[in-house]
């Protein structure tokens, strides 16, 4: 080969080198084509999703086994997430879609079921994180923000590991005017023992005697004190599930000038080792003083006994509304472990009714206290009736007793409660201090 050839070959060997090395470097700065998303995305479509019905409870420090504030958070749990959504186990609503027009109900429409699981099944895609709305607020530690009060046990309280504790905890609101209360929120300080709080209102201090250093004291079938004030006994309470929600601006609850503020913590163990607790209470105010004030009426049977093996065990309940025309803002049905099933109904004089809350299946670690959008009205000659059924038999997998055994009303969770308590206003009357829920014409 002479050497012009050579010359030529090389030359040619060289151009093609290089080609193929500008190829290379034009192939490592070009970013690949990205597959074009179709369908719902974390980003735009199903954080929007999760904002309006489960990050309340799914964020860090909540109920909720696990956050649902990030696509990394859902994107882990795509497939349960679907599951559950898909089955209606979640987000957790009990009372029946049929009775009763509840404000904000925790349920998902058939459009928002599709939209995950189209999103589950399309490989879960983040999508453009542009398309993020702007996140909800979570850091003050309460879902209704910040609180004007928060109140708690101030010493911790280590629960006994072998028995149900009833502990009533006193504390000072350092009122010195009357306030209204719209909302509080309850926050346990451990939750896998903390089986139910009642904030109780103590007008008189006499709780301040029993409650000398801070650590309660024992309280075991209510606050360890008389409630005389009608108007100001209560501001509610705490159940697992149970979610906070703020009252119109027109009702609140009477927290009187000076008074404290008593929570009757009950404890449950579960195993040998309890941890310290320290339970705290966060109450919002109205700011300006409301038109109405709420008063908290019991329907309540505590005379009855579930035989053992009894499946289906009815209960029942009622008052009659006899003196003044009421309405009807909330309501919080109570059983324990037996319970099965409860519905509320009215029934006015002219013999019209009105479903005011159907649980068809009973679940104690799913309780809430369940606000109307609209008041339902009492008037004069209504009735309120309650129908709850108990399954004490081997095949309730909740039961507590094996073999089962006789259970009637008590306070210890192995025992049981028929109870709802029922949120109302009175149409031109106000209670006073003296008034008792007969005299208000409940009977």
């Amino acid at each position: 080969m002479n050497n012009r050839l050579k010359f030529v070959l090389l030359n040619a060997v060289a151009i093609s080198l290089s080609l193929v090395a500008i190829a290379a470097k034009h192939r490592s700065v070009t970013p690949p084509v990205m597959p074009v998303v179709t369908g719902p995305t974390f980003s735009n479509e199903v954080v929007r999703i999760f904002q309006a019905n489960c990050q309340t409870c799914h964020h860090p420090g909540d109920i909720a086994p696990f956050s649902l504030m990030t696509y990394a958070d859902a994107k882990e749990h795509a497939f349960e997430i679907k599951a559950n959504t898909t089955a209606r186990i979640m987000p957790p609503w009990k009372p029946v879609l049929s009775c009763g027009q509840f404000n904000a109900p925790r349920v998902l429409s058939a459009e928002d079921i599709a939209t995950i699981a189209k999103w589950v099944n399309n490989g879960a895609p983040e999508g453009n994180r542009a398309d993020l709305p702007t996140p909800i607020d979570f850091s003050s530690g309460w879902i209704l923000g910040d609180p004007d009060l928060v109140v708690g046990n101030p010493k911790p309280f280590t629960p006994p590991n072998d028995r149900d504790e009833y502990r009533c905890f006193s504390m000072a609101t350092n009122q010195t005017t009357d306030r209204y209360v719209s909302a509080i929120d309850v926050h346990p300080g451990d939750r896998s023992t903390v089986h139910h709080v009642i904030a109780f209102i103590d007008t008189t201090g006499e709780s301040a005697a029993m409650d000398k250093d801070g650590s309660g004291y024992q309280c075991f079938g209510g606050p360890g004190f008389a409630i005389t004030n009608f108007a100001s006994s209560t501001l509610g309470g705490w159940a697992p599930g149970s979610r906070p929600d703020k009252l119109p601006d027109n009702v609140g609850f009477l927290l009187p000038a000076n008074s404290r503020i008593v929570l009757q913590v009950h404890y449950h163990p579960h195993d040998l080792t309890t941890k310290a607790d320290q339970t705290q209470i966060a109450v919002y105010y109205d700011k300006v003083k409301p038109a109405q004030t709420m008063l908290m009426l019991p329907l309540v049977n505590q005379t009855f006994t579930i035989p053992p093996g009894d499946a289906n065990h009815p209960v029942t309940a009622s008052f009659t509304n006899t003196l003044f025309n009421a309405h009807v803002w909330i309501i919080a049905p109570h059983m324990h472990l037996l319970g099965k099933n409860m519905s509320v109904n009215a029934t006015m004089k002219d013999g019209s009714n009105a479903c005011l809350i159907n649980i068809s299946d009973w679940d104690f670690n799913w309780q809430g206290v369940y606000r109307y959008k609209e008041p339902i009205a009492l008037p004069v000659g209504t009735t309120v009736s309650l129908l709850a059924h108990y399954d004490n038999s081997e095949d309730n997998p909740r039961n507590p007793n094996f073999p089962p055994k006789a259970v009637s009303w008590g306070e210890q969770t192995t025992d049981e409660m028929c109870i709802a308590f029922i949120g109302v206003t009175l149409d031109g009357a106000s209670p006073t201090a003296s008034s008792t829920v007969s005299q208000m014409g409940f009977k």
